[in-house]
């Protein structure tokens, strides 16, 4: 998950975590800092509710709701119980009809984590994963997580976790030579996890109650929905949404902007997998994270980008290039995701270069690609 596996990697290796010292406590978000997700209609009875920031570095999942005749159905359910309380009253705004299904795109936190705060206000409601995403829910991934209530010793580890990253990003902003987009860019993040700690107060999972292998309908008249395994990818249990009539594919962290995430990924079947979605030609791409694209531009892009880390890491390993030695020179193919922003830039090296090439060099010399823990 992007908190725990993802963004500690990201953020504190090989930097050691130094305890926190005593500091002032940061503001809560700003209104322009985009945390806080908001709900846009992109077609007839379909709506996202993602964040409005391009690129947070504790982000929070996109949600997409599909109206059907009895009920609405979410793709993914947000990152904490506090952000599950916010979609709620969202959804409010916008039909009076209750969710009566959940599905779950994939294990990471920053998608689950939010259910129960939806399960409390519809209890009927479906949960709905991939058979290998419920295991990894119940089993040694989200270990560290409470199961279907509140944990005091579990949620204290948490804390203590994120104290952490509290004290690197104070260490980080005290470095002088640091430069004003990157202050900018960590400063809301301060203020971002300031406020996560408050939504993650009394989270815990809530587990599927229903599984599939491959191929999931759940039938209505104007909005059938297949839920869709194409394979592994960002993950091992990926779960898409398909739109037919529509021609929408909600797609989870198959697709996200404009920082992909390289964590624990399947190289190969990432590509493949992605490649079967596009010859669908879906009309409209909903990512799981950042706004919805009407044509397959960017899909094309990072199946390109897929294949040309691929294509560099197989050749470095060719070489004899042991792991701990590869680097992965993607500065042709960045400027296309993030420009020069310094901010954009910074992260596109730690949460697409460094953990992508790690996987490709697994699967270029035969290593096993496992998922982390949460």
């Amino acid at each position: 998950m992007k908190l725990l596996t993802g963004l500690f990697a990201a953020l504190l290796c090989p930097v050691a975590m130094a305890a926190p010292a005593a500091a002032p406590t940061p503001s809560l978000p700003a209104p322009d800092d985009g945390y806080f997700q908001q709900i846009t209609r992109v077609g007839d009875g379909l709506w996202l509710i993602a964040q409005l920031q391009p690129f947070h570095i504790q982000p929070i999942g996109n949600v997409v709701v599909i109206d059907q005749s009895d009920g609405l159905v979410l793709l993914d359910s947000g990152g904490s119980p506090g952000a599950g309380r916010r979609i709620v009253e969202l959804l409010a705004t916008v039909s009076e009809k209750p969710v009566k299904a959940v599905a779950l795109s994939h294990w990471h936190g920053d998608h689950v984590l939010g259910l129960s705060a939806i399960a409390q206000r519809w209890p009927k409601l479906e949960v709905i994963a991939t058979a290998t995403t419920a295991g990894h829910l119940a089993g040694k991934s989200m270990r560290t997580y409470p199961k279907g209530a509140p944990d005091a010793a579990l949620q204290a580890a948490f804390d203590q976790r994120l104290d952490g990253i509290d004290g690197f990003l104070r260490d980080t902003l005290a470095k002088p030579e640091l430069g004003s987009v990157e202050r900018r860019g960590f400063e809301r993040s301060q203020r971002l996890f300031q406020q996560y700690r408050i939504d993650t107060r009394g989270m815990y999972l809530v587990l599927p109650t229903r599984t599939f292998d491959d191929r999931l309908v759940l039938e209505d008249a104007k909005r059938p929905v297949e839920l869709l395994h194409p394979g592994r990818g960002n993950t091992d249990g990926d779960l898409v949404a398909w739109l037919p009539r529509q021609r929408v594919m909600a797609t989870g962290d198959l697709v996200v902007a404009p920082i992909p995430f390289g964590f624990n990924v399947y190289p190969a079947d990432w590509q493949r997998a992605l490649q079967a979605l596009d010859d669908r030609h879906p009309a409209l791409w909903l990512p799981g994270h950042g706004a919805a694209m009407r044509d397959d531009r960017y899909a094309r892009q990072l199946i390109s980008l897929i294949a040309a880390s691929r294509t560099a890491v197989a050749s470095e390993v060719g070489n004899g290039v042991a792991r701990d030695k590869l680097k992965l020179d993607l500065s042709s193919q960045r400027g296309a995701f993030v420009g020069d922003d310094a901010w954009l830039l910074r992260w596109f090296d730690r949460y697409w270069t460094q953990p992508f090439g790690d996987a490709a060099w697994r699967e270029a010399s035969g290593q096993p690609i496992e998922q982390g823990e949460g």
